[in-house]
């Protein structure tokens, strides 16, 4: 009996697209495996992240990996799952810490030709509310769990921003749910995609399954206005337009659109009490008198929403308290950016997974202010920078 060997690699780059997805075998319809017909498994994970808001940047950082949970398949287009490993940093299967050294995991069905890791899979939101991740394996070929059983499990945009585990451990640094999967293959001396620590021998098995977030993120680093206001206060960012919920797998659920009702833009009002304010927005508080700049304290502002995000979403800058050239008092007014462009100035359709769409000046001037949010005649864009979590430089659009 060969070993089978695999690594779990966490992306740098919050470019999820790059992650393989390459399944193989012998189709749906495969057979349980007789009992006894195993193999063994050495494998090894990378860790380390970020956080949600007003924080340093996360170009070139990876995600924090503290949980795993490792499915061991068969078979194509979906395959059968036919056992499930777990990994924490106590009482599991397998602990994190011997996972970053290398462990060798015994007995996995010999028929097993693929490997699929969520990572993060217990993360909750604030009030302790987490997706329900597939534990038991079933019965292949009677009550088979399969990968798109997994794949679809829905996630809420609260659990992959938030921060808490589901013991309630708040954790400072960034923790969102990841996913990779990868094949197995069979090694031969000089093999050069083979990226684990232990020596192999000809004939081992191995995977290296790479995970990266299923998110994107949005950094703005800096806002500023030029235009004849004589006073306004900055009272916040909200993000609009955007995924609430979207499965693992990021098949597209209905946006969440908060419209034009200023109610909507305002975490005080009792007219509209929306949860997900929690991670979706910065009150900033801070006031200027004519042209100015405003940065966040510790880096950039940033908001994780999920990858395949289409349409993008929007950000909203919300002015208070503000007095016109002349001194007319103008009350609230919005700025609405509805779009983002790259750097070669073409529109930006869908935020990806694991990139990060960085704003290094999200400017505004007089003609991008509004009475109400979100209005018909929408046309501000800006400018982002787009990296792999790794970091996008998007530009904002008014």
């Amino acid at each position: 009996m060969k070993p089978l060997i695999f690594t779990i690699a966490a992306c740098a780059a919050l470019a999820f697209a790059s992650c393989s997805n390459d399944g193989n075998g012998n189709g749906a319809g495969s057979p349980q495996p007789a009992p006894g017909e195993t193999k063994s498994a050495y494998i090894k994970i990378k860790t380390g992240a970020r956080t949600r808001s007003d924080e340093a940047t996360a170009t070139g950082t990876t995600a924090t990996l503290y949980s795993a949970l490792i499915y061991f398949m068969e078979g194509s287009p979906d395959p059968v799952v036919y056992e499930i490993m777990s990994a924490a940093p106590t009482g599991a299967d397998l602990t994190l810490a011997q996972l970053e050294e290398g462990v060798l995991v015994e007995d996995i069905p010999s028929s097993v030709t693929q490997v699929y890791v969520v990572g993060n899979y217990d993360v909750t939101d604030e009030n302790g509310n987490g997706a329900d991740f597939p534990t038991d394996a079933g019965d292949p070929g009677v009550n088979s769990l399969r990968l798109s059983d997994v794949r679809d499990v829905v996630l809420d945009i609260e659990q992959v921003s938030y921060g808490r585990l589901a013991d309630g451990t708040v954790i400072g640094n960034l923790i969102t749910v990841m996913d990779g999967q990868s094949t197995l293959y069979v090694y031969e001396t000089n093999d050069n995609d083979w990226n684990g620590d232990t020596a192999l021998t000809d004939g081992d098995y191995y995977a290296n399954v790479t995970i990266s977030p299923v998110v994107a993120r949005i950094e703005i680093e800096e806002i500023s206005y030029t235009g004849t206001l004589e006073s306004f206060t900055l009272e916040g960012i909200y993000i609009n337009n955007y995924y609430q919920q979207m499965p693992v797998g990021l098949t597209r659920l209905a946006p969440t659109n908060n419209g034009s009702n200023p109610d909507h833009y305002d975490v005080t009002s009792t007219d509209f009490a929306y949860r997900a304010y929690s991670v979706m927005y910065d009150l900033i508080g801070e006031g200027a008198t004519g042209d100015a700049t405003f940065t966040p304290a510790n880096g950039v502002w940033a908001y994780q929403v999920f990858g395949n995000s289409n349409p993008v979403p929007h950000i909203i800058l919300k002015l208070t308290d503000v007095v016109a050239d002349g001194g007319a008092t103008l009350g609230d007014r919005y700025v609405t950016v509805s779009g983002f462009a790259d750097g070669f100035g073409d529109e930006i359709m869908s935020l990806a997974r694991n990139t990060v769409y960085k704003i290094t000046d999200l400017a505004f001037t007089d003609a991008d202010i509004d009475p109400l949010p979100e209005p018909t005649d929408v046309n501000v864009w800006v400018h982002v920078e787009v990296e792999p979590w790794t970091t996008v430089i998007v530009t904002p659009i008014i």
